[in-house]
C-alpha cells in the first residue's frame, strides 16, 4: 500500500504522523498558499525528512496528474484542502482519491462543519473517510468514527478530539483499502451542505434561550475569538459563558447582575440567564467580573452587533 497525502491543516497532522511511522506514505503535498498552517506543515515535514510538494491553485489539475504519475500511489489521501480537485484527476490512482472529512456525512457537508455541529447542539461529530467524487463531500463512505461532543467542548477542543480520533480512522481505512472495499453510498435524502459561517452566524441574539447562546459561544471559540455582541457601540467578543439555573423578568440582553471581581449575568430569551465568564474587547481579555469592575452596570443592555434590516 502506497499513499500520497495532501494536507493543508494541522488537524490532519497526527494521522499523517501515524502513516509516516507505518512507512506507507509515498509523498506529501501542501498548498503553496502562504497560509500559516501550510507553512508550519511544510516545516514539520521537512524536519521529518519528507519535504512536501507545493501545489498552486492555478494549474492544479496538471500538477496533480504529474505528481500522481511520479509517486505512483495506490490512493491519494486528502486531509483538508482549500481547492476543488478536478474530477479528471480523481480516477488516476488505482483506488482513487480518499477524503478525510472531520464531521458526519452526509448531514454535515461543507468547509466548516465543526462550527455547525456545536452550534446545533449535536451530541457527536465524526471522522469520515470517503471516496471522492466531483461534488464536495460526496462519494461512498469507507470508514466513519463517531467522536462525542461534550457539554463544555469548544470548537478548538472538539477539533483536538477529532485529530486524535483520525489516527484510528486511518488504520481502519488502510484495512478497508487492502480489502478492496468499495464503500457505502451516502444517503442523499439526509444530505445537507453547510456554508462557511458568515458574520450574521457569529452574532449573539439575546432573544434566544441561554443554552442556544452558549452553544454559539463555544462554537466560535477560539477560531473567531468568540461570538460577537455590542457593548456601548463597541464589539464585544464572548469566549466562555455558563448557563445559570435562575430566571429573571428582564428584557433579553439586559445586565441583571454586575458584581465587580465576581460575575456578570445577562438576561436571554424566555427569562433565562447567561453568565459571561471570559470576554474580549480591543483593550484585552477579561473575566465577566473584571468587566463589571470596569463600569458595566445592572440595567445596561448588550446589543446585537448586526441589527436586523428594517421591514
Amino acid at each position: 500500500m502506497r499513499l500520497a497525502v495532501i494536507i493543508s491543516s494541522l488537524l490532519g497532522w497526527p494521522l499523517l504522523q501515524d502513516l509516516l511511522s507505518q512507512g506507507v506514505v509515498a509523498g506529501v503535498a501542501v498548498p503553496a498558499s502562504g497560509r500559516e498552517e501550510a507553512t508550519r506543515l511544510s516545516e514539520l515535514l521537512t524536519q521529518a525528512g519528507t519535504p512536501p510538494r507545493q501545489l498552486a491553485r492555478r494549474g492544479l489539475g496538471p500538477a496533480l496528474a504529474g505528481w500522481v504519475a511520479e509517486v505512483q500511489p495506490t490512493a491519494v489521501l486528502v486531509l483538508t484542502f482549500p481547492w476543488r480537485i478536478p474530477a479528471a484527476v480523481l480516477t488516476l490512482p488505482p483506488q482513487g482519491f480518499i477524503n478525510v472529512h472531520f464531521a458526519a456525512l452526509p448531514s454535515y457537508r461543507g468547509p466548516e462543519p465543526t462550527f455547525w455541529q456545536l452550534r446545533n447542539g449535536e451530541p457527536a461529530g465524526a471522522v469520515t473517510a470517503h471516496r471522492m467524487a466531483a461534488d464536495f463531500d460526496t462519494g461512498p463512505v469507507l470508514v466513519a468514527t463517531p467522536v462525542p461532543i461534550g457539554p463544555h467542548d469548544t470548537h478548538g477542543l472538539h477539533r483536538a478530539h477529532l485529530a486524535l480520533a483520525a489516527v484510528g480512522t486511518g488504520r481502519q481505512l488502510l484495512a478497508a483499502l487492502h480489502a478492496g472495499e468499495p464503500g457505502q453510498p451516502q444517503d442523499e435524502s439526509a444530505a445537507r451542505y453547510w456554508p462557511r459561517p458568515g458574520l450574521p452566524d457569529l452574532c449573539l441574539d439575546w432573544q434566544e434561550p441561554a443554552e442556544s447562546v452558549g452553544r454559539l459561544v463555544r462554537a466560535a471559540n477560539p477560531w473567531n475569538r468568540g461570538a460577537l455582541a455590542d457593548l456601548r457601540g463597541q464589539p464585544l467578543r464572548v469566549l466562555s459563558a455558563t448557563v445559570r439555573p435562575e430566571t429573571v423578568a428582564a428584557a433579553p440582553g439586559t445586565v441583571v447582575l454586575a458584581a465587580p471581581g465576581q460575575a456578570l449575568l445577562v438576561a436571554c430569551g424566555a427569562g433565562q440567564v447567561l453568565q459571561l465568564d471570559i470576554v474580549a474587547l480591543d483593550e484585552g481579555y477579561f473575566t465577566g467580573g473584571q468587566l463589571a469592575g470596569m463600569g458595566v452596570q445592572v440595567g445596561e443592555v448588550l446589543g446585537t452587533l448586526l441589527q436586523p434590516a428594517p421591514a
